[in-house]
């Protein structure tokens, strides 16, 4: 496999696990503590935003 598609598909991975998780975490909240629950649910999406914006701003391959 290429080092750009691994990179890719590595990109996709993480992005998708770090989403899952956080709106996972926002659904399943505890009865105690909310405020401090959605927090780190809020901050455990900034790693998947950031995946997904690299992906979008990775080059594309110019068809001939």
């Amino acid at each position: 496999m290429s080092k750009p598609m691994q990179s890719t598909i590595l990109l996709f991975v993480i992005g998708t696990g770090f989403l899952i998780f956080s709106l996972y975490s926002l659904t399943h909240l505890p009865t105690n503590d909310r405020g401090s629950a959605i927090i780190q649910a809020l901050l455990y999406m900034i790693p998947a935003v950031a995946a997904f914006g690299a992906l979008i701003m990775l080059p594309r391959r110019q068809e001939p």
